[in-house]
């Protein structure tokens, strides 16, 4: 667990040595209202106090003080709990477009608050509190639109990727990537995989340990259930000791592979691929989960069902992928026996 509240005081007391009284106060406002909008939206990364009413009687406090944080108000939020490391890049792009297409900001206020949230976030990686630095690469002050995130690949790019992967990797990877662009799970999801997981016959495979402890059930496509089979063949699992003989994705050290592995993986093949060079800069193993889900959006898959797929835990993450409804009209003009 990683307390967003303690961060949060430790990073404006860093900040006040460089900056204003008056800056440091912006950003811990500005910060605080981004647990409020993690808590409000239910995200996974919160953990709610033991008492059963204390989403309601926060929503009560609110809107008693029409919606703005009041003593009352602010004491029932500090009684929940973020982790930080539980913070997904959906849960800030969910962030800022809320801020932007249902409470209207404008671009001048929303650019102050993700230069808060980003300054924030670079505090933790440079500390070493937190590794992965693409949870922010959402987040740019220009480009704040819901036509922009998040970015993912088209799906020849997607399958470039993947030949590249096959062509000059082995059986784990490939199977570890296919499985992140065909099944839309998180890299933490991959890591946390057994050797029981899929098998030949597995029709559905349920995500254990998810976020927010969540489990959910997902169909495994036949493809992946040959990529597994075919790394099964090969997996040095006699070298595995201990719990690690239960991982399916072993590392070089025959201990399960860990997010930071997969990470430079995808920065080796992507280095070898013909992508353009901003896909390659942008590509992360979240782009694939990305890419899955506008993948299945684009091809008429409903925000319910891809709310379920994906493990949200609120729609309103969710209606990040709407970003591509204009591609999804012009599609629809193909199936339109006028339109020619």
């Amino acid at each position: 667990m990683l307390d967003f509240d303690l961060q949060v005081e430790r990073f404006i007391a860093v900040l006040g040595i460089n900056k204003s009284i008056n800056t440091a106060k912006a950003y811990r406002s500005d910060l605080r209202l981004l647990k409020l909008h993690l808590v409000l939206a239910r995200c996974d990364c919160v953990v709610a106090p033991q008492d059963p009413l204390a989403f309601s009687n926060l929503e009560a406090a609110l809107k008693a003080n029409d919606f703005r944080l009041s003593a009352v108000s602010g004491q029932l939020l500090d009684g929940f709990t973020v982790d930080l490391r539980a913070i997904e890049p959906d849960d800030l792009v969910g962030y800022f477009l809320f801020l932007k297409e249902t409470l209207g900001y404008a671009q001048t206020t929303l650019n102050r608050k993700i230069v808060a949230v980003r300054r924030f976030f670079t505090y933790l990686f440079d500390h070493g509190m937190l590794t992965d630095p693409s949870i922010i690469s959402d987040l740019e002050t220009k480009t704040v639109r819901r036509d922009e995130a998040p970015k993912h690949l088209s799906a020849e790019e997607a399958f470039h990727f993947l030949d590249t992967v096959k062509q000059h990797g082995c059986e784990r990877d490939y199977a570890m990537f296919l499985i992140m662009l065909s099944m839309g799970l998180r890299i933490s999801e991959v890591v946390n995989m057994n050797i029981d997981s899929i098998g030949p016959d597995t029709d559905f495979y349920r995500v254990t340990g998810a976020k927010g402890g969540k489990n959910r059930p997902l169909p495994v496509p036949p493809v992946v259930r040959e990529a597994v089979a075919a790394y099964m063949r090969v997996r040095p699992g006699d070298k595995a000791k201990g719990q690690h003989r239960l991982a399916l994705f072993l590392g070089n050290r025959y201990t399960r592979i860990t997010p930071r592995a997969v990470q430079q993986k995808l920065k080796e093949y992507v280095a070898l691929t013909d992508l353009p060079e901003s896909k390659k800069l942008m590509l992360t193993p979240h782009k694939l989960r990305h890419t899955f889900a506008t993948a299945l959006y684009l091809n008429g898959e409903d925000l319910r069902t891809l709310m379920r797929l994906l493990g949200h835990e609120n729609i309103a993450t969710t209606t990040i992928y709407t970003h591509v409804d204009k591609e999804k009209l012009r599609a629809s003009l193909d199936k339109n026996p006028f339109a020619g």
